[in-house]
């Protein structure tokens, strides 16, 4: 059983000289001395990312900006893993392969891109704001009538930038540049297309032609990372590590001038990990927090329309960069050691207050009888109001009569 993910094919080319795939670098035509060199119908292609062998021994070969090449077992003329480990020269070596004497580690030799030594501490006061969205790449396999989908099994090609967006801002007033486009990558899913177009308003074969990944790098290089300004994000970690590698698969197509530009470090601020600090200030303890832009943003009262969009993100991460920095500059209120209320050293007496007491429901009974007989009330009328017998009701009374007047018993 052949395995399923492979390291280097070698394509067989009726007239031709063969061409060699090898993941993570762009296609090679065999010269008859054996050395390699770049195919240069393959230019826009990108690197090879996969070589895949299927259940019907098929194998795929899959690009960064390209749709897969699929080859029967016939038209391959060697395939392997680096089972070994090898470093790249050794490895084509063993097989034969060389680079140009002149140029013996070939494309593998291109520098880091864009290093950041350092990160900074605090805000800068002129930067640019980067944000991207990602979409699941899938391998298509089957017929036009069968087609299905799968995820791409390698780590660092499961998902790529769909979205690309950035803002320049000078002391929270917006600068150059204005950036936003939007991938269109082979190995995204049909709806992710749709998504782009209904995004942009585009024909397809406009939104396809701004969506063309180098042509969106070399923009990207030109009017974001050539200025030289701080990159800010609303943590980096996915962003750049994309950025990067979209670099990397394309560097060979670059210019010299771009390649250079590409190579120099860069500065970042990383806005999400600054909150730390400022929720650090006031703590014995130092934590990492990890805010969400869009929480955070609703905490401070501020309402995205369109989260998850990477411009408006960039639009939501300088309106709370602008929180922050009122926050920087206040002071952290540290809370008091918790005590009881203090109570005074002795407790006046309470005098108790003179009230006067309620009636007694026989006297509440009897007014009821006075009352309801000044009213003219009959003596049956005021028994069954009461509950008093007829002869109560007549002591009552005639007691109230024979009680003297206060002029009377002086």
């Amino acid at each position: 059983m052949m395995p399923t993910n492979l390291t280097l094919l070698e394509r067989k080319i009726s007239n031709n000289l063969n061409c060699l795939y090898f993941v993570n670098h762009p296609v090679y035509r065999i010269q008859k001395d054996h050395q390699l060199a770049l195919a240069s119908e393959y230019s826009l292609a990108g690197n090879v990312t996969e070589i895949i062998c299927d259940e019907q021994q098929r194998y795929h070969i899959l690009f960064v900006a390209r749709k897969e090449i699929v080859l029967t077992e016939k038209k391959v003329a060697k395939v392997t893993n680096n089972q070994l480990g090898q470093d790249t020269v050794q490895f084509l070596a063993t097989l034969g392969y060389q680079f140009p004497p002149a140029q013996p580690a070939g494309e593998l030799s291109q520098p880091t891109i864009l290093p950041s030594p350092t990160e900074l501490s605090e805000c800068p006061t002129a930067y640019v704001i980067i944000d991207c969205e990602f979409g699941t790449r899938f391998r298509r396999n089957g017929s036009a009538k069968a087609v299905s989908w799968h995820v791409i099994e390698s780590p660092e090609l499961r998902a790529s930038i769909f979205q690309l967006s950035a803002i320049g801002f000078s002391h929270h007033t917006q600068t150059a540049p204005f950036f936003n486009r939007y991938f269109d990558d082979p190995n995204f899913l049909p709806d992710k297309k749709l998504a782009g177009l209904s995004a942009t308003g585009l024909t397809t074969v406009a939104y396809e032609a701004q969506g063309d990944p180098l042509t969106i790098l070399k923009a990207f290089i030109q009017q974001v990372i050539q200025p030289q300004l701080p990159l800010v994000f609303w943590d980096q970690t996915q962003d750049m590590k994309h950025i990067r590698l979209l670099l990397t698969q394309y560097y060979q197509q670059l210019t010299p001038t771009e390649q250079q530009l590409v190579s120099r470090p860069v500065t970042i601020f990383d806005a999400q990990a600054y909150t730390n600090t400022l929720i650090n200030r006031g703590n014995h303890k130092v934590g990492s927090h990890d805010l969400p832009l869009n929480g955070l943003a609703a905490l401070f009262n501020i309402s995205n329309p369109h989260q998850h969009n990477a411009i408006w993100d960039v639009q939501t991460t300088e309106l709370v960069m602008v929180k922050l920095a009122e926050l920087t500059h206040q002071t952290p209120v540290i809370t008091t050691p918790p005590a009881p209320i203090a109570l005074p050293a002795t407790v006046p007496a309470v005098v108790p207050s003179i009230q006067t007491p309620s009636p007694t429901p026989q006297h509440a009974s009897h007014a009821q009888v006075h009352q309801l007989r000044a009213r003219g009330k009959t003596y049956r009328e005021i028994a069954a109001a009461t509950g008093f017998s007829i002869s109560g009701i007549n002591y009552i009374l005639k007691k109230a009569r024979s009680i003297p007047t206060r002029s009377e018993s002086v």
